[in-house]
């Protein structure tokens, strides 16, 4: 059987072109502008640390705490704001290491060996560490999710609740503050 010709295409590449066209055209709808403002603080905050000096998301920030579009695609805006406001994390621990001290850290995620981040140097800071370095690690007690000190206004909390929902999901609804007082 003889392929068709299409503009010098077989047809069969002419449609998988056309295909990977419309799918292209099917893309992240355009920020609103809370999901600006949200995004923004995400990445600047004037009251703390920004939420992107550890965590990534929509393509900006750094990746060392754990997965925010894991997190923003299925937990509605109240959740996700005691998420932020929480002042400990589960991920988080003291370490005491060999030469380095003791600091609150969090192990780099899908890392192969001992690689820890101390969490007490903005930003923070990856130390390559030997096992037989670690002396002792257990849960911290100290460290504080800086959003839980920052004072964000249920405003600003709307904002980046929509820029999180954004990232995750592409979704464009307005967050309201009064959807998480």
């Amino acid at each position: 059987m003889r392929k068709r010709r299409f503009y010098g295409f077989s047809l069969s590449l002419g449609l998988a072109l056309l295909g990977s066209v419309v799918l292209a055209q099917v893309k992240t709808p355009p920020m609103t502008a809370q999901v600006q403002r949200g995004k923004e603080l995400f990445l600047h905050s004037s009251k703390g640390v920004a939420c992107g000096t550890c965590h990534e998301i929509g393509g900006v920030g750094t990746q060392i705490g754990p997965d925010l579009k894991k997190l923003a695609s299925v937990v509605g805006p109240r959740g996700l704001v005691s998420t932020i406001q929480m002042s400990m994390t589960a991920y988080v621990q003291e370490y005491k290491i060999k030469d380095l001290g003791t600091f609150p850290g969090i192990q780099k995620e899908g890392s192969s060996g001992a690689q820890v981040y101390d969490l007490s140097k903005n930003p923070p800071e990856l130390h390559d560490v030997k096992a037989g370095d670690i002396t002792s690690q257990k849960q911290n007690e100290k460290w504080k999710h800086p959003p839980a000190t920052a004072g964000y206004s249920s405003q600003e909390l709307a904002d980046l609740i929509g820029w999180l929902k954004w990232a995750a999901t592409g979704s464009v609804k307005e967050v309201k503050a009064s959807e998480i007082e």
